[in-house]
């Protein structure tokens, strides 16, 4: 059979191996089949296609090629093993599966499975009932338990589309097939931790998967392998409907048939798709290049290099020497066939890479010009040692020094805006950690009210109402101990609920208040990146006692990461505070903080399973914080606090807790190389740059110069007043008052406009002089209209500036009156 090139990989994969011979002719399918195309709107990507080849020594096999009365035998057989109904039900479940048999001979074929296929059932799930029924002269009941006895004994085994979609078949117990079917197995797997710490409705999800796998497949449960459950996680992928397959991976990790396999589902569709490591050959080839010596030359350059750099060093080089570099010179000059490049391409490929595809600025240059100087710099070093190999590419770098001096320029700009930015929110540090502080007592107290009341109960927390509402049973939101509630009043009409109106998870808004505060409180208290705090688990707690004192000093083990260093951290006593509240919230009710595995986005590769602190319960399995995760709930706190900036919204960002925890080090006085050793940087200068110390030096020095020039002065120029001069002082003010209001202008100074106040900036209108500006401005256009009469064009100029004037201070008079408070008579009449 040719395997059809639109089905998803692991299906094409599933499907290697199975016969080939050409099915019989179809009878005509009966019109009152309605073709079910696919799932939830989606292609029905595995229906009407044949079963995986059973193997030559499976006892099913042979069935396949039995007649409809052994076939029968052999079902009453296997129903024998699982509890029986009354005798007056068996009789007509037994008469039901032998009409069933019969109805299906009649279609062509050599096996069951043929016939099923031929019959059109497969291919319409929601009418193969009342097909069946008007067939067979059966009730509908009686003709759909016949077909779901036919599939748990594996007479025929349906499509995963068929077994996704079919109504009745799903009113079947998955759990009583697999004790029927693997009735020594299925006791030890339901005793593995990872089911007995899953809640019911995960429990019930991993053996539905089991379920439809084993069936689909036509294997005992110990020949499973990870390509068939893989296949089936395709297939609800595709179909849109919820992935319930994470914990069924886990268990049969655990049991034995997929050991071997990655510990997690995401793990092993990692390590099948685009989620995982590439070899070199693979990055350059991405981008679709033709076949050159060039592109041979990067794929043994980056090959070189591969061994002593990370993976996203490695990939973020291939990117810009292949993408921006190479494809970028082909585009100027598709016929260059080496590195040697024309000063004219180079100048062109220089002005190119300043830009970006949709024509904005690219923000980043200088990496790519140091990465396209390097290459050419080591293939000229490389030359000596092996010239035969790297000789033939020695050319001229198209890169010139002085843009290394563009790069520096650029360097401290950047280095600039990261310390101004720093600077920014350093004020603003103190009310972002108390808004985390107050979401985190808020949705505790919040959780606890709400569990104390009943389905359909009001209560009220800081003067909000709030009414419980439990999901009904079967609904997305049952099952899953999470409490339900939604706001009703908000009492007093000033405080915002915390929760939108509506039904919303008070148990997520709780969870997600805790472990916002815990994210700053970590943060601003380690500074450490975000990839090492989410790879923080209980063994990275230390002590160490202190041979001086004898005390112990907690400390923070941080696991190389970025410099592939490792380092210990201090911890002050509200760090242990908080480690200790963050592993309770991992432990739960566990003895012990359950095992996740890490997925690092930078390697592409999964980690081994830790006990990780800041872990959650993602239905069945224990996960990892994700980054996204950590960047909502630091926007959700910053929402929360109000923070603007000129009246923009100010968000923190993970990496902004480390130059602050930097700043705050180095200002209080600790030595820059021991604050880098706690960062973790190799570089003194990449310390420096994360500091945005205020220059105290400066100010200090500054008042220091100011005192001293007070001391030099003159005694007679800083002696008290007599009571001449401030007689004279409050008289100079008292000559300010003018008719429209009061003159600001600066103490001892002439008036510059010789009393034409209203063109005066110093002016500050009394609003009681408001109607005299409405007088003067009626004259003053009174005047102009006689003037422009008379033509004194003059006379028409200073009047229309006189008027704009006038309008002007008319405007701020109408400002001032409408910013002043307005008083209510005593009787509230009116």
């Amino acid at each position: 059979m040719e395997i059809d090139p639109r089905l998803p990989s692991q299906i094409q994969a599933a499907q290697t191996g199975r016969r080939t011979r050409a099915l019989r002719p179809r009878v005509p399918p009966d019109p009152r089949l309605q073709r079910d195309g696919g799932l939830r709107g989606q292609p029905a990507y595995d229906s009407e296609i044949p079963p995986p080849r059973r193997a030559a020594d499976d006892p099913l096999a042979q069935v396949q090629r039995l007649g409809a009365e052994e076939t029968h035998a052999w079902v009453e057989e296997y129903l024998a093993r699982r509890p029986q109904p009354l005798a007056k039900a068996q009789r007509a479940r037994s008469c039901a599966v032998r009409a069933v048999l019969a109805w299906l001979a009649e279609h062509p074929g050599e096996t069951w499975e043929d016939r099923w296929l031929l019959s059109g059932l497969d291919a319409a799930p929601n009418g193969s009932g009342d097909v069946v029924a008007a067939a067979t002269q059966l009730s509908r009941a009686w003709a759909t338990a016949a077909l779901s006895v036919l599939v748990d004994a594996r007479v025929v085994r349906p499509s995963y589309a068929w077994l996704l979609r079919s109504r009745q078949y799903r009113r079947s117990s998955s759990a009583r097939f697999l004790d029927t079917a693997e009735p020594d197995i299925m006791p030890t797997l339901r005793a593995l931790p990872a089911y007995a710490r899953a809640p019911e409705l995960a429990r019930r999800n991993a053996e539905t998967c089991i379920a439809r796998v084993l069936i689909r497949t036509g294997k005992r449960l110990g020949q499973l392998s990870g390509e068939d459950l893989l296949a089936y996680a395709d297939v609800v992928r595709t179909s849109m409907r919820h992935n319930k397959e994470h914990l069924a991976w886990e268990l049969l990790v655990a049991l034995g048939p997929l050991a071997g396999e990655p510990p997690t589902l995401r793990a092993a569709w990692a390590a099948a798709g685009s989620s995982r490591q590439h070899t070199v050959q693979t990055l350059v080839a991405r981008y679709g290049l033709p076949p050159s010596g060039v592109l041979d030359l990067l794929v043994d350059y980056l090959g070189e290099l591969k061994v002593g750099m990370d993976y996203g060093s490695l990939q973020s080089l291939s990117y810009r020497l292949v993408r921006l570099f190479w494809v970028g010179v082909l585009t100027i000059n598709p016929h260059q066939d080496d590195l040697r490049l024309s000063p004219e391409v180079a100048a062109s490929w220089r002005e190119q890479l300043t830009v970006t595809l949709d024509g904005r600025p690219r923000s980043d240059v200088a990496s790519t010009f140091f990465a396209v100087r390097a290459l050419y710099r080591d293939l000229a070093e490389w030359s000596h040692e092996e010239p035969e190999r790297w000789a033939i590419w020695v050319a001229p770098s198209p890169v010139p020094r002085h843009e290394s001096r563009r790069a520096s320029k650029a360097s401290k700009q950047r280095r600039s805006r990261m310390q101004a930015r720093t600077r920014q929110l350093t004020p603003f540090l103190p009310q972002f950690t108390s808004a985390a502080a107050d979401l985190r007592d808020e949705g505790a107290r919040l959780l606890t009210t709400a569990q104390g009341v009943g389905h359909g109960e009001r209560f009220e927390v800081d003067g909000i109402g709030y009414e419980r509402h439990d999901p009904p049973v079967g609904s997305r939101g049952a099952g899953r101990n999470l409490v339900w509630a939604r706001v009703v009043q908000a009492t007093n009409g000033i405080r915002t609920p915390p929760l939108e109106r509506g039904l919303v998870c008070v148990s997520r808004f709780e969870a997600d208040g805790f472990w916002a505060w815990a994210l700053v409180e970590v943060l601003r208290e380690t500074g450490v990146r975000i990839e090492e705090l989410l790879e923080l688990t209980q063994l990275s707690l230390r002590h160490y006692v202190a041979p001086a004192t004898n005390t112990i000093v907690p400390l923070l083990h941080i696991v190389p990461s970025k410099t592939d260093a490792e380092r210990l951290v201090p911890m002050s006593p509200d760090l242990v505070k908080v480690l200790v509240e963050v592993q309770r919230r991992a432990r739960g009710t566990d003895q012990t903080i359950p095992l996740s595995v890490r997925y690092d986005h930078n390697e592409k590769v999964f980690g081994d399973p830790l006990p990780h602190l800041f872990a959650r319960m993602m239905g069945p399995t224990q996960n990892v914080l994700s980054i996204q995760y950590v960047r909502k709930l630091l926007d959700n706190v910053a929402d929360r606090a109000g923070l603007t900036d000129g009246g923009l919204p100010v968000r923190f960002t993970p990496h902004d807790f480390r130059r602050l925890f930097a700043t705050d080090l180095v200002g209080s006085g600790l030595p820059l190389h021991i604050v880098s050793s706690l960062l973790g940087h190799l570089n003194l200068e990449t310390t420096r740059g994360y500091t945005a110390v205020f220059p105290e030096h400066v100010v200090q020095a500054h008042h220091a110069f100011i005192e001293r020039r007070r001391q030099t002065r003159p005694d007679g120029e800083i002696r008290p007043a007599t009571a001449e001069e401030w007689h004279e002082f409050e008289q100079h003010f008292l000559l300010r008052k003018v008719a429209l209001g009061d003159c600001h202008r600066p103490y001892g100074t002439p008036c510059v406009h010789e009393h034409a106040c209203t063109r005066c900036r110093f002016l500050q209108v009394d609003p009681a002089q408001a109607g005299r500006l409405e007088e003067m401005t009626i004259n003053a256009e009174a005047r102009l209209t006689e003037a422009r009469e008379r033509v004194w064009l003059g006379e028409v100029a200073a009047l229309e500036e006189s008027l704009k004037h006038l309008r002007r201070r008319k405007a701020e008079a109408d400002c001032l009156v409408a910013a002043e408070p307005r008083h209510l008579p005593a009787d509230g009449g009116g």
